[in-house]
């Protein structure tokens, strides 16, 4: 999740996780689908959320994007498998 953010700026002796994810689902054309419920509760946001909610900005990554459930339904409906990663 922390990763779709645009604004993260890890110390310089650290690996830029969102920069790497962002590198990796372009280099591979995947889709970057974020929770917009979890999304919205910790402060990540794209341009038509921060219209919606009258917010001063938006910090969703590029090539990132915003969905609910039922993507993850269909999605998942239409594969063979389904992976997550736990908390």
């Amino acid at each position: 999740m922390n990763t779709a953010t645009a604004i993260a700026q890890p110390p310089q002796d650290e690996s830029n996780l969102p920069e790497e994810w962002q590198q990796f689902i372009q280099a591979h054309n995947l889709d970057a689908v974020v929770c917009i419920a979890a999304a919205l509760r910790r402060g990540i946001v794209n341009q038509a959320e921060s219209d919606r909610y009258e917010l001063p900005g938006h910090n969703l990554r590029k090539g990132y994007e915003l969905s609910g459930l039922g993507q993850l339904l269909d999605g998942a409906l239409m594969a063979d498998r389904l992976i997550t990663f736990g908390a």
